[in-house]
């Protein structure tokens, strides 16, 4: 048997090492690249009065809404005042701009505009107290999203609800200047009297005017910036004044005020029309409302929740009405229907 040759002997050996290298498994499935490392999506930044709102409002409104000059009984210098609101009642909703009074203003969807004879706030600045309300209204970085308030309301009465208070309600130290001032007056959508004091109520444009009917002194104002108001009434007792209205084919609701400090209790209803005929019961527990949506609602005063309703009307709802002992509720409509 002859030698091989080395050069034959290389041939072999490479033939050899090739040959292994592509039947094995190494080969047959190359290595899967190492999955670039996940990231985490970037936390979204929290928006807070403290770092990003407060800023605003002291360079645009802490000249008239401070400690010392509190225009409409608002104070904007700190958290807990601005969320207290002020004579208008809470100014800000958390979780929604645009139900939001004091946005509504600046941002001159609403009146009177702020800040006052000043131009709009440009549209960062906006979208900066807009992320802020609709992200919950934070206090700070380590604050929770504020949950939207229900009404808390005490209306227990010392007395029965058809008999004379021991202390009759009269408006105290109110602010008594207009919310709203026109060129031209217009006509009273509203008028009530209470039943025990020498007070009256009277609508006007996006506000409720009281003036002691002795003496015509006016009162006070109470801001309505729902729209017009289309009815007042006062409780039983006279402690509450309860206003609905809204603006025509776009929004209504009703609110209730205590008569002798002026604070907006709660507002209650959501219609897509302004509420034209309203009442609150005898032992103060539900207020009803119509509209011209013909349907009566009935709402609790406790947590402000639809007790129920009925749409038996036919045309726009004109009166509503519970009975002195709270049991009956009477609904009249523009087509002459009445309902017990």
């Amino acid at each position: 048997m002859g030698l091989i040759s080395p050069v034959s002997c290389t041939i072999v050996v490479t033939m050899i090492l090739a040959a292994w290298a592509v039947h094995s498994p190494a080969a047959e499935k190359p290595a899967k690249a190492a999955p670039p490392s996940a990231k985490k999506p970037a936390a979204k930044k929290k928006i807070t009065y403290e770092e990003h709102v407060k800023p605003i409002l002291r360079e645009k409104c802490f000249s008239c809404h401070n400690p010392d000059k509190k225009s409409n009984d608002l104070d904007l210098t700190s958290y807990a005042t601005l969320m207290e609101g002020g004579a208008s009642g809470e100014v800000i909703e958390p979780g929604s701009a645009d139900d939001s009074y004091l946005f509504m203003l600046v941002s001159h969807e609403d009146e009177p505009y702020m800040p006052p004879e000043s131009d709009k706030l440009s549209d960062e600045l906006l979208a900066v107290i807009k992320a802020w309300i609709d992200g919950g209204a934070l206090e700070h970085s380590g604050s929770k999203a504020a949950a939207p308030k229900k009404p808390d309301v005490a209306l227990s009465l010392s007395a029965a609800p058809t008999e004379k208070p021991t202390v009759v309600a009269m408006p105290k130290d109110l602010p008594t200047q207009p919310v709203v001032r026109t060129d031209r007056a217009t006509a009273v959508t509203a008028l009530a009297t209470s039943p025990w004091a020498p007070l009256a109520a009277v609508a006007g444009q996006k506000q409720v005017f009281l003036y002691h009917t002795g003496t015509l002194q006016r009162l006070g104002v109470l801001p309505f910036p729902e729209g017009v108001p289309h009815v007042l009434r006062f409780s039983r007792n006279g402690s509450l004044l309860l206003a609905g209205g809204g603006r025509g084919g776009a929004s209504g609701r009703t609110v209730v005020w205590d008569v002798a400090t002026g604070k907006r209790l709660f507002e209650v209803g959501d219609e897509l029309d302004a509420v034209l005929a309203a009442d609150i019961s005898a032992d103060q527990t539900l207020i009803a409302l119509g509209s011209p949506l013909r349907v009566v609602r009935v709402y609790s005063t406790a947590d402000g929740t639809l007790a129920y309703q009925f749409r038996k009307h036919t045309d726009w709802i004109y009166a509503v009405a519970f009975s002195p002992d709270g049991v009956l509720l009477a609904t009249a409509d523009r087509n002459g229907g009445l309902y017990l």
